[in-house]
């Protein structure tokens, strides 16, 4: 389904608004957290939105994410939900999301569950990593295959192959969310270096934790937010050159949405 302008435009004000709830809670329960990925750039790059970008994504060290979760629901205005494996039974990832009960923007991925749809903004938490993430990744990517049977039909000879490994592993889907959680809070507090496992860029996202630090002011939009420390050591990490506009064939929304309700 094809997005117009105007559409792109209303769901990044709908997104927007969620955002500074967000922010609302964390400056009043002193919670840590940046944007993070496409967010980040568009704050760096655009003070704002990226003009193609269609999601907001902020990330939490863990134990601020944590007290996010259970401080969360005295905070929301009631047309927000807060969206987890545990408050939506078949949402199939070990991140948190903020949903707008009033709107719907179904992805064509995840259009067959029975979840919550609306727009939404992505919660990340920051766990510790160390050395041996390679393997964890790929612990995770197996485990993932569990879950990705409830959504994808067709997959390539590799990726099947894991999911029937998966299946022997986590024998319910239930529990391979489960795993995942738990796999992307093993690693000791007292490394280094900070992950954000559920991320799109992989572990390009595995920085010093000196990168955030307590984090650093930036505008989005009409927003004051905060970005990490380092921004531009994260942003350089997993975009190189971020200050570079892609080709305009590359000006893509990321997500591929079956229905729109705004």
């Amino acid at each position: 389904m094809e997005i117009s302008i105007q559409q792109l435009k209303k769901l990044q004000q709908i997104e927007l608004k969620m955002l500074e709830v967000f922010i609302k809670i964390c400056d009043e329960e002193k919670l840590h957290y940046y944007l993070l990925g496409g967010t980040l750039l568009g704050a760096v790059r655009h003070k704002g939105f990226i003009p193609w970008d269609d999601d907001i994504d902020v990330g939490m060290p863990r134990v601020d994410y944590e007290r996010f979760l259970l401080c969360a629901s005295k905070y929301l205005p009631k047309e927000y939900f807060l969206q987890t494996y545990k408050t939506d039974k078949e949402y199939p990832y070990p991140f948190a999301k903020i949903r707008d009960n009033r709107t719907l923007y179904k992805e064509r991925l995840l259009s067959k569950l029975k979840i919550n749809h609306g727009v939404w903004i992505d919660i990340f938490p920051l766990d510790f990593c160390s050395p041996h993430t390679k393997i964890l990744y790929l612990l995770r990517k197996i485990i993932l295959q569990r879950t990705a049977c409830r959504f994808v039909r067709k997959m390539n000879p590799l990726k099947a192959i894991a999911q029937v490994f998966s299946y022997i592993v986590c024998p319910s889907w239930e529990k391979s969310i489960k795993w995942q959680d738990r796999l992307i809070q093993s690693q000791k507090s007292n490394t280094t270096m900070l992950a954000n496992f559920c991320g799109s860029w992989g572990r390009k996202e595995n920085v010093p934790t000196e990168w955030y630090g307590e984090g650093t002011d930036l505008s989005f939009e009409h927003l004051k937010v905060k970005g990490p420390a380092k921004y531009h050591n994260w942003l350089t990490n997993v975009y190189g050159d971020y200050m570079k506009l892609p080709p305009e064939e590359k000006r893509i929304i990321k997500h591929s949405p079956l229905e729109i309700k705004l």
